[in-house]
């Protein structure tokens, strides 16, 4: 398993190298080899603190699926809206700075709903603190869509699925 795990490292660092020679190759294959060794300290790592087995079902993909899509879907109507806003004559923006408050525990998913909302045109999210999330509006009324946000609801469930 490992030699196929360095040989393919390996492998990606020749195709994302410019050019093939002596010196790039020796780099790669060290380079390669210490990835891998990196790697597996932090598997070896995270093994003995999560004896729990990471399990794909029906639930997860369906879930994965619903918040991608809602994830697209926010982002393609947050691209016309920011659109309409940038070439309209007034370029009515009223710049707002608020703070949301989610009832998600898990940290990996209060930062997938932090990036989530940085991804969307129009929206930053600044700081990520416990249960609050503070984020830069572009116009005052998205405030609102933030609050009562289709992402928080949907990572909700995700995390009962992960918790069951």
């Amino acid at each position: 398993m490992k030699f196929w795990q360095i040989t393919s490292l390996f492998i990606f660092w020749i195709i994302l190298s410019e050019s093939i020679t002596l010196e790039r190759l020796s780099i790669g294959l060290i380079i390669s080899y210490l990835v891998f060794r990196f790697n597996e300290y932090l598997n070896r790592d995270s093994m003995e603190k999560n004896s729990k087995k990471i399990s794909f079902n029906v639930k997860k993909i369906t879930i994965f699926l619903k918040y991608l899509g809602a994830l697209i879907l926010e982002i393609f109507k947050s691209n016309i809206h920011v659109a309409k806003i940038v070439l309209s004559p007034k370029m009515n923006i009223s710049p707002n700075i608020c703070t949301v408050d989610t009832k998600i525990q898990s940290n990996v998913l209060k930062t997938v709903l932090a990036n989530s909302i940085t991804l969307t045109p129009g929206t930053l999210t600044l700081v990520m603190d416990d249960d609050k999330l503070i984020i830069h509006c572009l116009q005052e009324e998205n405030i609102k869509d933030l609050k009562e946000s289709s992402f928080e609801n949907i990572l909700l469930k995700a995390e009962e699925i992960i918790n069951e």
